[in-house]
């Protein structure tokens, strides 16, 4: 039968042990009490005891290997090392326990005294040492804990040589304390120095919003497209500027949607899903992040509706409870950059969206519209006759008066 031996926890925080040397080698025999082995924890080098009476039958890990707490580090074939004790074990179940019981409160105890004495760990020493640090004065006046490990060197280094400011410079362009020679207090204007000096670049992280937009883009790179380029008449969005030319704009383009079903019209899995009314997602700005909300069923909704609408999802934005369930289920999207100047661009399709349009600045009376279509969902016959129904409802100031008498 072979008893085996852990990695122990020397330590409340200790996750895993260094094995510095072994004692012991295969075949050795062992008692209760024998040192086998020293073990680096995160606060000092421990001695590993043996609990049972044998023969070492194997060493699991190499000197200066590491494994995380609990893990067998060797093995002992159990043995009748000091006969009569032993039988007297074997006889008595419940006097084995209450040795055993007390050989780990030994155990813990020799443990405990050991960690006591040692007042800092290796590591923190040497670091400490290389720093010209009194560990154990600073522990009297309770600037270092005790014990104390390379962590609370650091820590003490950082608050010693460094102002608040200081210390969120160097986390923002990922530098060392040790970057710096530690010989006075340097402030935020001596870490942009360094960092002018060095030419460093800022790190930033790609954060959760950013990913999916990069997941979305990459997918819209992937889908087979065409472009249409042409120009829509704008004098009746500014006639009727009351409702904006943004929700003019969707609600012109909704109502061109009902008459194509391929715009209406999105790919999923293995088949194609054909919606019943008009969703737009619609480009909209938050600080400097671009978020596309949908205004569901807009060839449903009144002019002024449609209004409300926006306002609303704007207001969501800015407070930042814009929800996910608001940016789904739409199958055509508008970008509108007009009021930047723009004159035309081309933008990429959202998510499964069947096409796109990029809405351009006005130029004597008359808005770029530049279409970029997914060809698997529409073919370039539909997508002209889809524009010239869009040009033609922009002619058309019955559809505006009659929007806005519905109002």
């Amino acid at each position: 039968m072979a008893y085996e031996i852990l990695m122990p926890q020397l330590s409340d925080s200790m996750d895993e042990g260094k094995l510095i040397s072994w004692r012991v080698k295969p075949k050795d025999v062992v008692r209760i009490g024998d040192v086998i082995a020293e073990v680096e924890s995160d606060k000092a080098i421990m001695e590993v005891q043996c609990f049972k009476n044998g023969e070492i039958e194997a060493l699991h890990i190499k000197e200066g290997e590491s494994a995380p707490v609990g893990t067998v580090i060797a093995s002992i074939k159990l043995s009748n090392i000091s006969g009569t004790e032993l039988n007297e074990k074997a006889d008595e179940p419940a006097k084995e326990k209450t040795i055993q019981e007390k050989e780990l409160n030994i155990h813990a105890q020799r443990q405990a005294q050991a960690l006591d004495r040692s007042m800092a760990s290796p590591k923190a020493k040497v670091l400490a040492m290389s720093h010209g640090l009194n560990i154990r004065s600073l522990q009297k006046v309770q600037r270092l804990p005790s014990p104390s490990h390379e962590k609370d060197i650091v820590y003490y280094l950082e608050k010693r040589f460094f102002t608040p400011r200081s210390l969120n410079l160097i986390k923002k362009y990922k530098l060392d304390i040790f970057d710096f020679e530690l010989s006075k207090k340097y402030d935020s204007k001596d870490v942009d120095e360094y960092v002018n000096k060095s030419k460093l670049s800022t790190f930033k992280p790609i954060g959760s919003f950013q990913k999916a937009l990069m997941k979305n883009l990459e997918k819209s790179f992937q889908k087979p497209v065409f472009h249409i380029y042409d120009h829509i008449d704008s004098s009746y969005f500014q006639l009727y500027k009351d409702y904006s030319i943004s929700a003019w704009l969707i609600k012109v383009f909704s109502m061109a949607m009902m008459e194509f079903e391929g715009f209406r019209s999105s790919i999923k899995d293995d088949g194609i899903l054909l919606y019943s009314n008009a969703s737009i997602s619609f480009a909209m700005l938050g600080g400097r992040k671009l978020y596309m909300p949908v205004i569901k069923d807009a060839n449903m909704l009144s002019i002024k509706e449609i209004k409300h609408a926006l306002k609303n999802i704007q207001e969501d934005i800015n407070q930042g409870s814009l929800k996910s369930s608001q940016m789904q289920d739409s199958t055509f999207g508008i970008s509108n950059l007009g009021t930047t100047g723009i004159e035309g661009f081309d933008a990429l399709i959202n998510q499964d969206d069947s096409a796109i349009a990029a809405i351009g600045t006005q130029i004597d009376k008359k808005i770029s519209v530049n279409l970029t279509i997914d060809h698997r969902l529409i073919d370039g016959y539909e997508a002209a006759l889809f524009m010239q129904r869009l040009k033609a409802l922009c002619l058309d100031e019955e559809f505006f008066k009659r929007n806005i008498e519905d109002v």
